[in-house]
């Protein structure tokens, strides 16, 4: 603002003192030489207009070598000013012969208010030029504090963001980990509670339901395994005195009492199966199961279970097709838990399978995880060599929405020709338990020839698999 201000409009005072000096002195000689009156008045005209800009040049706000320089001019402009009037009443008195030493002593003050104007002018604009230098480190000042501002409030932003986003994503992190947990049967799982904010008092609604869901679990827990343990006595004595009277101990039987004994052994054993099942479920789920790892060849274990199902498979007049290897499967597994898997998909086959229908068992080593089994590549020490088994029937299939809940417990599929009366939804259930303990993965998928195709991925080294005794977690 000073330099537009004051330096701008004392520049063009400037040049207009310049202007009326250059006409002075062109008027001066002129009236000199002649001393026409025309000349006269324009030379009192330039005069009172160089007056009236060095008073206006004198009223602004000068910096002090400025201000000194003005009064020396003005000092100047004042003694020619006097000696002009004096000399312009001595011309008008003289002969023109004799006026030749009152323009030459005009000439000379005029050449010294010239010279004075000029120093002037050039001390303007060395005070701009510093000015102008002062502007341009100060406009550098401001830029360097601008961006130096700039930066301390981007790292203040980001520190902020990241406190921010931090504070959040930790406690929802967690509130992930729990849901997952408690999703997976975890009821144990509790949140951190000494957060003062809103997170804490979720956090403590999320303790209080999985404790309040823990303790549900429990309940069923216990229901069922005391139940079926208390189902178990009476079972095996009505077994036990069925057995007796089918032996005709008591004395002969009909035929048609013979014939509602069998009935009601049946019923028996079946029962007693499904309750054998509930204790073995509730179990694996208080991971109470000792489980002994040790290896075995799978192919010998898969025989063995085809070799008690002989005789079922030829009451159906059913065809098996086995693709087993050569030579032996070796597998660090629990012989009883995969015998019984096998054994829960042979009977699921042999069941939904119409009469003379055909059963298709396969068994071979994989190096990578089919896409259904794709969540074991997120377990610690999951390896490269695993062993797949796959159990085909001819039943009426399975539907796509049923695939996944047939592995839930008590779970039925309500079509596709599977009756109540064939089980109580628990067979698949610890196949799953059984193989997960395995860290493995069981899942169902339709068989191309028709009917539903059941298929095992268990790893083949010792290193995958968990630690000798450990239970399955529900």
């Amino acid at each position: 603002r000073d330099l537009y201000e004051v330096h701008f409009r004392a520049a063009l005072t400037f040049l207009q003192l310049l202007r009326n000096l250059d006409q002075i002195e062109e008027y001066t000689q002129k009236f000199f030489v002649n001393g026409d009156q025309r000349y006269a008045a324009k030379l009192e005209e330039m005069q009172r207009s160089f007056g009236q800009d060095l008073q206006q040049l004198q009223i602004l706000n000068r910096s002090p070598q400025e201000q000194v320089a003005v009064r020396q001019l003005s000092r100047s402009w004042a003694n020619y000013a006097q000696s002009a009037t004096e000399q312009e009443l001595a011309f008008r008195l003289l002969n023109p012969s004799e006026t030749a030493n009152l323009r030459s002593s005009l000439m000379e003050h005029l050449q010294l208010l010239h010279t004075q104007t000029q120093n002037l002018f050039q001390a303007t604009q060395a005070i701009v030029k510093v000015q102008v230098e002062k502007s341009g480190e100060a406009t550098r000042r401001a830029f360097l504090i601008s961006w130096g501002g700039a930066a301390i409030a981007l790292v203040l932003s980001v520190l902020v963001s990241y406190w921010t986003v931090r504070s959040i994503s930790e406690p929802l992190k967690n509130l992930i980990q729990g849901t997952r947990a408690i999703a997976d049967g975890h009821f144990i799982y509790q949140l951190d509670t000494s957060r003062k904010d809103e997170f804490a008092q979720l956090a403590c609604d999320f303790n209080a339901m999985t404790r309040r869901l823990g303790e549900l679990d429990q309940m069923k827990k216990d229901f069922i395994s005391h139940v079926s343990h208390e189902l178990k006595s009476p079972l095996a004595s009505m077994r036990e005195t069925t057995r007796l009277l089918l032996d005709e101990v008591p004395g002969p039987l009909t035929c048609k009492q013979k014939r509602l004994l069998e009935l009601t052994l049946d019923s028996a054993k079946r029962l007693s199966s499904m309750i054998a099942n509930l204790l073995d479920l509730s179990r694996m789920e208080a991971r109470l199961t000792p489980f002994e790892f040790k290896e075995h060849d799978l192919t010998s274990l898969l025989k063995t279970v085809l070799a008690e199902f002989e005789s079922r498979i030829s009451e159906k007049g059913l065809r098996i097709h086995t693709e087993l290897p050569e030579k032996p499967v070796i597998l660090t597994c629990d012989r009883e838990g995969i015998i019984q898997v096998l054994g829960n998909l042979m009977d699921n086959a042999l069941k939904f399978s119409p009469q003379d229908a055909a059963l298709k068992l396969d068994l071979s080593r994989v190096n990578e995880i089919p896409e259904p089994a794709m969540a074991l590549k997120r377990q610690e020490g999951c390896g490269t060599d695993f062993v797949l088994l796959s159990v085909a029937d001819s039943g009426p299939g399975i539907p796509d929405p049923d695939k996944e809940k047939i592995f839930e417990k008590f779970h039925q599929v309500k079509n596709g020709g599977r009756r109540p009366s064939q089980g109580v939804g628990l067979g698949l259930a610890i196949t799953r338990a059984i193989v997960e303990a395995h860290r493995g993965a069981v899942w169902a998928e339709d068989n191309p020839e028709g009917g539903s195709r059941f298929l095992v991925l268990l790893p083949a080294t010792a290193a995958a698999h968990i630690v000798l005794g450990q239970g399955v977690g529900g």
